[in-house]
C-alpha cells in the first residue's frame, strides 16, 4: 500500500507538533481499516461450520512509535485455507462435516465412504491455496489507502487551523 508524500508529511508533522490528536486520527483510520479487512476475509472464507470465520478478529493499538492494526485468526485452518497444504492424510472424521455441508450427502454409510475418498485425495494431492486473506487485502487496498489519505487530510487541516501548539 502506498500513501502520497504530502499525506506522509502531514502525518509526520502532526506526530511532531500534535501527537495526541494525530494518534487519535490514525487510530480511528486503522480501526476502520482493520474492520474492513476482517469483514472481507470472513466473507471470502468457504463456509462449512463457520468456525474459521468466527475466529477472525481485529484489534488496533496506539504505541509511542505509531499505530498498529492486526487482523488474525486463532484457527490453524485459516492458514491451511490461505496457503493450501502438502499431501497428507487427514483424519477421515474431520472430513465428515465437509462432506455433509458441501456435498449434501446425508446417508451415514455414504458420508463415511465419501469422507474417506476425500481424505485419500488430500493424501495424494494436498489442498490448493484459496487465499481468502490475500484476496481481502487486494480488494480493499484502495479503500484502506483512501482512509489514511483522509486521516492525513484531517491532520493537515488541524495543523493549518491552529490546532497544533
Amino acid at each position: 500500500m502506498t500513501i502520497s508524500i504530502s499525506g506522509l508529511q502531514a502525518i509526520a508533522r502532526g506526530l511532531a507538533q500534535a501527537p495526541a490528536y494525530t494518534r487519535q486520527v490514525l487510530l480511528e483510520a486503522m480501526t476502520e481499516a482493520t474492520l474492513l479487512a476482517q469483514r472481507e476475509w470472513q466473507e471470502n472464507l468457504p463456509r462449512v461450520s463457520g468456525l474459521t470465520a468466527s475466529s477472525i478478529t481485529s484489534d488496533t493499538f496506539s504505541t509511542p512509535v505509531g499505530v498498529l492494526g492486526v487482523v488474525a485468526s486463532s484457527q490453524p485452518s485459516a492458514l491451511f485455507l490461505e496457503l493450501g497444504t502438502k499431501p497428507h492424510m487427514p483424519p477421515v472424521e474431520a472430513m465428515v462435516p465437509w462432506v455433509k455441508a458441501v456435498l449434501g450427502i446425508t446417508d451415514p454409510k455414504e458420508v463415511k465412504r465419501v469422507a474417506f475418498l476425500v481424505a485419500r485425495k488430500i493424501a495424494k494431492k494436498g489442498t490448493p491455496a484459496q487465499r481468502p486473506m490475500g484476496r481481502a487485502v487486494e480488494s480493499t487496498t484502495g479503500q484502506i489507502v483512501a482512509m489514511f489519505e483522509r486521516a492525513a487530510g484531517r491532520i493537515a487541516d488541524f495543523m493549518v487551523g491552529g490546532g497544533a501548539a
